[in-house]
C-alpha cells in the first residue's frame, strides 16, 4: 500500500487488487482531518482507475482496524465513501472496525450501509 500524507496523526493508503480497492484509514476520523481524507480518498479512487486500465473498482474495502476515535464527521465521510461506491455501481466494505465504532455505526443505524468484516 501507498502511504499518504499524514493529517494530525490521521493517515490514508490505498492499493488495488483486480476491481478491488483496498483503503487503510488510521488515527482519527474527525472534523480536523476528515476534509483532507476525503480529498484523498476521492484521490485514490481516481487514480486506481486510471491505473486500472480500463478493470472498473467494483468494490472498495476500507480497513478501519486502526481508527482510535470517530466523530459524526467521520461518520459522514464513510457513509459519503460508500455513496462514491454505490455511484460507481461497487460494493462498500468497513473491516476490521473496532468496538467504538461498530457502536456508533449501530447507534446510528449506519451499519446497514456497509457489509461489515
Amino acid at each position: 500500500m501507498t502511504p499518504d500524507p499524514s493529517f494530525a496523526g490521521t493517515r490514508i493508503a490505498g492499493a488495488r487488487n483486480g476491481d478491488r480497492l483496498i483503503i487503510r484509514l488510521q488515527g482519527s476520523l474527525d472534523a480536523m482531518s476528515v476534509t483532507a481524507l476525503q480529498t484523498q480518498l476521492y484521490d485514490l479512487t481516481r487514480v486506481y482507475d486510471v491505473l486500472g486500465l480500463m478493470v472498473p473498482v467494483r468494490q472498495i474495502h476500507i480497513d478501519v482496524a486502526e481508527v482510535d476515535f470517530c466523530d459524526a464527521a467521520g461518520l459522514r465521510m464513510l457513509v459519503a465513501a460508500r455513496r462514491v461506491a454505490g455511484a460507481r455501481d461497487a460494493t462498500c466494505h468497513l473491516r476490521n472496525p473496532q468496538p467504538h465504532l461498530r457502536w456508533l455505526l449501530r447507534a446510528t443505524r449506519a451499519a446497514d450501509l456497509f457489509s461489515l468484516e
